[in-house]
Formats: C-alpha cells, structure tokens, sequence
C-alpha cells in the first residue's frame, strides 16, 4: 500500500534524434533542445483552466505497462511534456507560447532522450480507497495530481535564448499529470489533469486512444515489438490551421454570405465569462452543478416531442417573416438543448462544434473548438435553429435543408471571427461523439479493439469530471452564462453537467421521473 511518484519521458530512439515534434505550427525560435511554437488567441484565453477527467476500469491495468506504453506514446504527443513560457519579442507585450522538447543525443552514440525537465509526472496510489458507485458524475479531486502554476508568473524576451540556454525558472509548472489509484485488481481510476491550452475533448480522445493501442501492443496483442510505432497511431499533428492563414483573405466583408455573419453576436459587448479573476458585476447567487441522465428511451421521447411541437409552431408561423423551416428529423443533441433551453427561456447560445472534420483534420491535437452563435425568436425554436445551421436530409426525397457550417471556407473564416462571441444564454458542449463508454458487464474479452478509444485490460466503464473542473464551470454561470457538458454513458445513454440557475436544474432532474 503506497503512493509511488514517477517522471514518464518520451521512450524516443535514435531515429528520433534531433527532430521536433511531427507537424507543428510556424516555429518562433529552434533551438538545441527544444522549440517554441505559438499559441492561437483561444488557446491563451483558456490557458488558466485544466481539463481534468477520470476514466473507471472494472479490470485493473498493470503498472509496468503503463508506464511502458506511455511513454512510448509520448513521442507522437510531445507537446504533453511541453511548458508555456511568457515570451516578449522585443516591444511587444509578452504572449504566451509553448516549448516542445526534441530528442537529444546522448554521449554514447545510439542513446536519445529528451531534456530533464520535459517529462509527465505520473501517481501510482494503491493507498487512497475509491468509489465511484456514489460520485454521481464527479469525481473528488483526491482522485487526481492536478495541473496546477501552468502559467509561469514572470516572462522573458526572446534574445534570452541566443545561447541556446534553458532558464528553466521561467517555465510554468507540467501542463500534464497522471494518477492512476487502484482499490483492487477489479477497481481502478485512470485520472488525467492537463491544461485545456493543450487539449479539448476531442485531444483526449486521441491521446487515450493511442495509449491503449500502444499498451495493448506492449502487452503483446498486437504482435509486434514494442519499440516501433508504426501503424499503432495515426501521424498527429499540432498544425492549427490559423497560423497558414492569409489574415487578409477575409477584408472584403461584402463577400461573406449573410448566413455566415449570422453566425457572430450582434452585439459584442460584456466581459468573456471566461477570463481569470475579473470582477463579476451582478453576480449570480443561485447557481450550481446539477448532474441528470437521459436514457436512450428517453432521449427517443424527447426527439418525438421536439418534432411534433416545432410542426405544430411552424404551421402557426407560416405566415411571419421569422419562420423557422422545420426539419424532418432531429438528433438526440438536438432534444436535449431544446429541453434545457426551454427550462431555461434560453432565446441565443453558442454551439460548440468540432471543426477537424469539415478541415479534414481528423489526428489535430490541440484545441479545435468553434463557438456558433444562434440566436431564435423562442426558446421552444432552439432543436430547429440548430438543425437547420448543422443541415438535414429531407427523409421523404424532397429537398432538405444544406449545412452552412459544415463548410471548410465558413470554418476558416469564423476561426479569424473567434474572438466575437459576445454574451448569450447557454453554451452547449457535447462531448459523446469521442468517447465510448461500455457497461460493466462487458469483460475484457469482449471489448473490441475498434470499439473503444481507452482499452487497457478492459474498456472504461464511466468517465467524471472533477470537482475543479465543475467549480470553474459554475463560476462562468456566476457570471450569467448557463453552460451544459454532455458525458457518454454506456447503452448510449448520456449524463448533463448543468451549470446555471439551480431552480432550473431541479426541473430538468424531475421533468422525466
């Protein structure tokens, strides 16, 4: 019974000696132990948030493996052993940026490994005892060795580096740390802690998906030597498209089509409701995390509902100008904003969409999140506001309605328009599209290799949040701005993170009881 502390460094090899990371974004400086790269504006603005996620597996893992196969994968997803530097150029204010360790030779002649200090701390607990059958979607923050002093307090200007000195004091503290507690060989959380600069939803998914593939391969499952990384995980790149942008391919504003500027507020006034530590003027009291579930039958019900309630608002609408065409169909995310919308009397929210499919950026690792405004007459409007923006197939043959944002020159052009995003009612943030969830009865022999995205002896059974990373949440509703984050549940049901008025999460926890 113990806590056992590790340093996990990328297991590179010779053929890995003095190159960088695999794509990455216009380098500022490369110098002889690491590179600095940009950061976009977004990935600065959340750069004081963590993302911290812990994975429950009902078989437990073997710690030398994944020790072993972390650090393997750590060589495809070197920006984890990164640090954010604040970096002036000369007069300019100082930004932030991100050092990215390269592999560095040893002295004897076949041997690389990366800086001292490019490394992710990693927890072995077999001391603390653990439950998740009461968390109810949270999960304490004991569960994890969080992400903490990312950002370093002093900054440093650029000529600093000429000799091609590290002054480590200026770095921030690992963007990334793991603990891994096990209760028992049939019990045991895997928990994440990284710096939401480096990561979204969809970033963990690829980083746990390539850790289960190279453990399954260093457990010798996919019958191949351990050292070689081939066909195990797909190329990843940190290339966000932004910085290969022409920043002024967008001036002409008479080019834009009108179903694009719709996209951005009217108005842009009001604080961002994520910036650290500003004062918050008419606080909101009564704000809290409610966590509820929908079942997949009842997410069936709430789709049938929204369906036959938007036909029966269209036809009496026909004849105003703001009509909202109805679909002939909505999804389950669909169902599940208009029903908190409508608790909520919510008339405008921004839509989080992942843009790596519509760039053809499906191995993008870093923050790929796109925030569309949509604003509706009201709030029983917000299932078909959404449906027409993401686009629908008309199921009778006749001509349906084609997605504006599913469009690889709207995704450019709004990721120029981020920073305008002006106050709303609800941000809605789905994140079931990049985790699979299986149920516990579901035994390691069952659980296929394409049907998961973080096997290691078994396939997790259920995923939380911590209590930080709620914490941070509600204090964006504190600021007035509801927030919802959807979690995967097995059988395709699903868990809501609430975060707003706790009148309005107490209906939505009984409104289907």
């Amino acid at each position: 019974m113990a806590v056992i502390h590790h340093h996990v460094r990328p297991a590179f090899n010779k053929q890995h000696h003095g190159a960088a990371a695999q794509s990455l974004p216009p380098l500022i400086a490369d110098l002889e132990d690491f590179v600095i790269i940009p950061l976009t504006h977004q990935q600065q603005a959340v750069a004081h948030l963590t993302v911290d996620i812990a994975f429950s597996y009902h078989v437990s893992a073997d710690d030398e493996l994944l020790l072993q196969s972390l650090s393997i994968t750590l060589v495809d997803f070197p920006v984890l052993c990164g640090r954010a530097l604040k970096l002036r150029r000369g007069d300019t204010v100082a930004e932030l940026v991100l050092c990215v360790p390269k592999a560095k030779a040893q002295h004897d002649a076949d041997a690389t490994t990366s800086p001292s200090w490019a490394h992710v701390p990693f927890t072995f607990d077999t001391k603390r005892p653990i439950n998740d059958d009461d968390r109810n979607g949270v999960a304490p923050n004991v569960w994890f060795d969080m992400a903490a002093n990312c950002i370093p307090p002093d900054s440093c200007d650029l000529s600093s580096f000429a000799k091609d000195e590290i002054y480590v004091s200026k770095f921030g503290d690992p963007m990334t740390r793991i603990r891994v507690s096990t209760a028992s060989m049939e019990h045991q959380v895997i928990a994440i802690s990284m710096s939401h600069t480096l990561v979204d939803a969809g970033s963990i998914s690829l980083f746990m998906t390539a850790w289960s593939r190279h453990y399954q391969r260093c457990r010798g499952l996919c019958g191949a030597e351990t050292n070689q990384h081939e066909d195990v995980v797909r190329p990843i790149t940190f290339a966000h498209p932004i910085f290969e942008m022409d920043v002024h391919q967008n001036d002409k504003e008479t080019s834009i089509p009108v179903e694009w500027t719709r996209l951005l507020p009217n108005k842009s006034g009001g604080e961002n409701p994520f910036v650290e530590n500003k004062a918050i003027e008419n606080e909101k009291t009564n704000v809290s995390c409610t966590i509820y579930y929908r079942s997949r039958d009842q997410m069936e019900v709430l789709k049938q509902k929204c369906l036959e309630e938007t036909n029966r608002q269209i036809q009496q609408q026909r004849q105003e100008q703001n009509a909202i065409r109805a679909p002939t169909y909505f999804s389950s995310n669909d169902a599940l904003l208009g029903e908190v919308c409508k608790q909520l009397e919510a008339t405008s929210m921004l839509l989080c969409m992942d843009w790596r499919p519509v760039l053809n950026q499906s191995p993008f690792f870093g923050y790929a999140v796109l925030f569309l405004y949509i604003d509706f007459p009201a709030s029983s409007d917000a299932p078909a506001a959404c449906r027409n923006i993401l686009g629908w197939e008309d199921i009778s043959g006749e001509e349906g309605c084609k997605s504006i944002v599913r469009d690889s020159n709207f995704v450019m052009w709004k990721l120029q328009n981020e920073t305008k995003q002006g106050m709303t009612d609800l941000i809605w943030n789905s994140w079931t599209d990049f985790f699979t969830l299986h149920d516990q009865d579901c035994c390691s022999d069952n659980c296929s290799n394409n049907d998961n995205f973080a096997k290691m002896e078994c396939c997790p059974h259920d995923m939380f949040m911590s209590e930080k990373m709620c914490r941070a949440r509600v204090d964006v509703a504190r600021r007035g701005l509801s927030y919802a984050i959807i979690f995967p549940q097995p059988n395709r049901s699903v868990r809501v993170y609430f975060f707003g008025p706790s009148e309005v999460g107490r209906s939505l926890q009984q409104s289907m009881k």
